[in-house]
């Protein structure tokens, strides 16, 4: 093989080597930001669902102790009655839980929750 050639190989090899490196490099920091938005998709998705297991264990302790069902009708004296009850439920600790459209107006369910007793259930 002639000196010419050779050195001429020997250049390709050496451009072939540095595309190598120039490639992982470019690899390498491709491949850290993809890690980096993967790891804050990863924390974001764990604090969700930590959020919900938490609300999940707090609504598990929690039960109903009350239940009310006001109806109020769409007529304008009875409607004033029915916004007082539902106002005073709501202030007395109720929460809504769902209404129902009637013919005449609404009924509004509202429950009152409090805390179960633990340990009584669990035997601590």
């Amino acid at each position: 093989m002639e000196e010419k050639q050779e050195k001429e190989i020997k250049e390709e090899i050496r451009e072939v080597k540095e595309a190598i490196k120039w490639l992982s490099r470019k690899s390498a920091e491709k491949i850290y930001k993809i890690d980096s938005r993967v790891q804050k998709q990863i924390k974001k998705t764990s604090d969700i669902i930590s959020k919900h297991l938490d609300d999940v264990e707090k609504d598990r302790r929690r039960k109903m102790e009350e239940i009310r069902y006001i109806g109020v009708e769409f007529d304008p004296v009875k409607v004033k009655q029915g916004q007082s009850e539902i106002n005073a439920a709501l202030k007395s600790g109720f929460e809504p839980i769902r209404d129902f459209e009637t013919a005449r107006g609404i009924i509004m369910v509202l429950g009152k929750w409090g805390e179960k007793d633990v340990q009584h259930k669990t035997g601590y």
